[in-house]
């Protein structure tokens, strides 16, 4: 299903869509599948602080290590970078971001390498944020992100061994990657979201529990029982709250001056607005689970409840190297879908690939 264009050089334009780090690390993922050398241009052009963050960096040459490959611009504040990949190696790894920059986002990078390419099992541990703003915290990571991947075929054991809020950072989490000798096939069928019940994970790390046990107060009163409390350890003060249902996450994050309740009421207001828009996945990773579909053979489909830049801007990017596969996103103004395959649907937002 890869379109295999040995030695031509991509170039992808950093900036394009919402030109932010996820243009990096998809063309970075796909590069070393391929076996495509990629250069970016303009990277986070748009941003206040352009260029290459100690995450995207991390990203970068996690990959550049996993496949042996070279890599030309790789530093902090870099614009411009060309990656040529070599042969993908498993193994044992370990990457220490050196800030709290997210873990989850350098695991998304690294995995779907590891599942589709290579040889044998990997051990990964990575260092940096477990926790931190704009990106999955860990408890989405472990609870709806790798069980959704699972529905493509993808064998991945998750668990966290220290906790890591900015800005220090310092969390740690491992990863055990089996690759799919048979590769990772497609899904369709996401119908267990109507039977899960919404589950909650409370973090805090350095703060008062009664911030934790106010924010469990919040569920309690709606009626769900499935929440957990988890006091942490961390070399900043922390606190996030995940609320998630099958294949439907939310995840916030405690900030200075945000009262406990409303902390805990955004996240269960993100979920409940999922599942009332009747959605399959949820908005952020409708976009997340894209490369999956696009890698996996056979057809794939999806609802979700908004169509976002991220997604619009991943689609494109992975297009651009799988050009063999075919994205389709259709949307009115009562459903989005993701299509992954050949379909004919009407009235309905989807996204597809063929």
């Amino acid at each position: 299903m890869i379109d295999d264009r040995k030695n031509e050089i991509i170039e992808i334009d950093g900036s394009f869509g919402e030109g932010g780090g996820q243009v990096i690390r998809t063309a970075m993922t796909l590069s070393a599948i391929t076996q495509n050398p990629v250069r970016i241009i303009n990277i986070r052009a748009g941003r206040p602080n352009p260029g290459l963050q100690p995450q995207h960096l991390m990203a970068c040459k996690a990959v550049r290590n996993i496949c042996r490959g070279t890599l030309e611009g790789a530093e902090v504040g870099s614009t411009e970078l060309k990656f040529v990949p070599g042969p993908i190696v498993g193994g044992k790894y370990e990457f220490d971001i050196g800030t709290a920059g997210s873990v989850t986002l350098v695991a998304q990078t690294i995995l779907p390498i590891l599942l589709t390419k290579a040889e044998k099992a990997s051990q990964v541990r990575i260092i940096g944020g477990t926790h931190v703003m704009k990106s999955p915290g860990f408890d989405y990571f472990e609870n709806v992100f790798v069980p959704a991947i699972g529905r493509f075929g993808a064998k991945v054991k998750t668990s966290m061994k220290k906790a890591g809020y900015y800005p220090k950072g310092g969390g740690i989490i491992d990863l055990e990657i089996e690759p799919s000798a048979s590769g990772l096939i497609g899904n369709e069928l996401w119908t267990d979201n109507e039977n899960e019940k919404i589950s909650a994970i409370i973090r805090i790390a350095g703060l008062d529990m009664g911030i934790a046990i106010r924010e469990k107060k919040i569920f309690v009163q709606n009626e769900i029982e499935k929440v957990f409390i988890r006091q942490d350890e961390a070399l900043s003060v922390g606190n996030a709250v995940t609320a998630y249902a099958g294949s439907r996450g939310a995840y916030v994050l405690g900030e200075k001056g945000k009262r406990a309740e409303a902390v805990a009421q955004e996240a269960l207001d993100g979920l409940k607005n999922e599942e009332k828009q009747k959605s399959d996945v949820d908005k952020h990773l409708a976009d997340q689970l894209l490369i999956y579909a696009a890698l996996a053979k056979g057809n794939s489909r999806y609802k979700t409840s908004e169509i976002t830049g991220h997604l619009e801007t991943n689609a494109e990017i992975i297009t651009k190297f799988l050009t063999e596969r075919k994205i389709i996103i259709e949307q009115d103004k009562f459903e989005k879908f993701v299509r992954i395959g050949i379909y004919k649907f009407q009235d309905e937002n989807k996204v597809q690939i063929n």
